[in-house]
């Protein structure tokens, strides 16, 4: 806080590298997609003001993707959290696969999708209720749900890593669920 233009600097540095890695190394043929990581939201909002993103994350982070795109590649951003303060602002900069995409923080798939059709969402099953106290039938009900309000723009999962208070039981209805459904 006391000292912005130090932080902003530093996050420009590490887009100066990560663009000159791209610039200089061979992106493998195999790896169709290159995932950027950077948790920015908590459940319920913005871990830093969205303007404080759109000043030092989004202008780096667009050349990044442009990059990427310019190697055939698609990119994938994870945020865990409520992203939609700068929903906008990422699929502007570039994204085209949202990784978790995690219901209780307020990230509706079908909304998503209505507002960023060609946006590839990827998780969206609750994995901090639904998946650990739900029913196997309404872990079925919910994934059918999310493929058809995303109109299959989707890669289910879970909403972020499943853990040990998951029951094999419910993991094995989304999996079925997800194998068996056609869009």
């Amino acid at each position: 806080m006391d000292s912005p233009r130090i932080i902003h600097r530093q996050i420009e540095c590490r887009w100066e590298k990560l663009l000159q890695a791209i610039d200089a190394l061979p992106l493998p043929d195999e790896a169709p997609i290159v995932n950027e990581a950077c948790d920015m939201a908590f459940k319920t909002g913005m871990i830093f003001s969205p303007e404080f993103f759109r000043e030092s994350f989004f202008p780096g982070y667009a050349r990044l993707c442009k990059a990427l795109h310019d190697k055939g590649k698609k990119v994938s951003f994870h945020s865990d959290g409520n992203l939609m303060a700068v929903m906008d602002d990422l699929v502007e900069a570039g994204i085209d696969l949202l990784h978790p995409v995690e219901p209780l923080a307020g990230m509706d798939p079908a909304e998503l999708h209505r507002r960023y059709p060609d946006l590839i969402l990827l998780g969206t099953i609750d994995v901090s209720q639904l998946l650990p106290n739900g029913a196997p039938q309404e872990i079925a009900d919910q994934v059918v749900r999310n493929i058809e309000a995303t109109e299959g723009r989707i890669m289910v999962g879970s909403s972020t890593e499943v853990n040990n208070e998951v029951p094999l039981t419910n993991y094995l209805a989304m999996h079925q669920a997800i194998t068996e459904y056609r869009y």
